[in-house]
């Protein structure tokens, strides 16, 4: 398959290719990625905020942050952060850039929570998980004091969207509120993606080691043992996709991951799940967190579009 970056993209991509001599070029071009990805702008009065809360476990501390536009009112709606990092890396401040677009173009409240890794092995599944949902049910039981108006949408990426999806699952099983919308952006939702067209076409984009045992899925899953994963870990394997909320899939044509993610959305659209659905032509895994691109930038619109649409922002839309 012939690969054409998308203008601007072009450092994004080399940086994901895989197999290559390391010449100077290759090597700058994965500086210049790693520069931009942790470059961000404050916007005047948008206030963060980092805080430790209670985590799941006896005498954990969990790591939040904060984002707050000016100018909202005294009641907004809240988005929860996951990033990504292939479950084994990754913190905070990956998603400032991201987490302040959302929050200003959405006008909402952005929480984005540092969950447990999983590189070491000390931690894994469903640790990871259970940071989230302890970070979402925080919001809910502190709008008032955040100025939350009770509706939480969620945003993940790459393992993030992961356990975005993963955690919509959970709380419809546990008959818990569901996100106003959950969105899902280049997530990895089984261990089963080598075998989808989209890696056999972007092989040399392939991420992680070659021998499944080494990889990211089993470090997070805490080893194989031949059973299937559960479905809160790999929400492609779960029987039903029926009763959830609104869920928005972003895909990236020159994703390994980009059938994962197909696939998982048109069984939410086939089981009548409110589904949105934005495959990106020309772009890698995670090409949002390319900032400042004007593509990245309508990205962000429409991710923020889609939120305010589900939290009731738009009733007085003027076309």
């Amino acid at each position: 398959m012939k690969h054409t970056p998308f203008p601007g993209y072009d450092n994004h991509f080399k940086s994901q290719l895989r197999d290559l001599e390391e010449t100077p070029e290759l090597i700058a071009a994965r500086q210049a990625q790693g520069k931009a990805l942790m470059t961000w702008e404050v916007p005047e009065g948008l206030k963060m905020e980092d805080r430790a809360i209670d985590g799941p476990d006896e005498g954990q501390k969990l790591n939040i942050r904060i984002y707050t536009p000016a100018g909202l009112p005294a009641k907004a709606p809240a988005v929860l952060d996951i990033h990504g990092g292939a479950w084994v890396g990754g913190n905070l401040d990956i998603d400032n850039a991201r987490c302040i677009e959302l929050a200003v173009r959405t006008e909402a409240i952005v929480v984005s929570v540092e969950y447990r890794l999983c590189g070491t092995g000390e931690f894994h599944f469903p640790q990871p998980l259970m940071d989230c949902y302890t970070a979402y049910k925080w919001i809910l039981a502190n709008a008032e004091e955040l100025g939350c108006d009770g509706q939480v949408g969620v945003h993940g990426s790459s393992s993030g969207g992961n356990l975005a999806a993963g955690l919509a699952l959970y709380l419809r099983d546990h008959k818990e509120q569901a996100p106003a919308l959950t969105v899902v952006n280049c997530g990895c939702l089984s261990n089963q993606f080598n075998e989808f067209y989209s890696f056999q076409q972007n092989y040399e984009l392939r991420m992680g080691p070659d021998e499944k045992a080494a990889g990211a899925e089993n470090a997070y899953l805490g080893g194989y043992d031949g059973t299937t994963p559960s479905y809160y870990a790999f929400p492609l394997f779960t029987p039903d996709v029926g009763g959830l909320g609104a869920h928005m899939i972003i895909t990236a044509e020159y994703d390994t991951l980009r059938d994962d993610g197909l696939n998982y959305a048109m069984r939410l659209l086939k089981a009548g799940v409110p589904t949105e659905i934005l495959s990106a032509p020309r772009v890698c895994h995670c090409f949002t967190c390319v900032p400042f691109h004007p593509y990245t930038n309508l990205i962000h619109d429409l991710i923020a579009m889609s939120f305010r649409r589900e939290f009731g922002l738009l009733e007085n839309l003027r076309v």
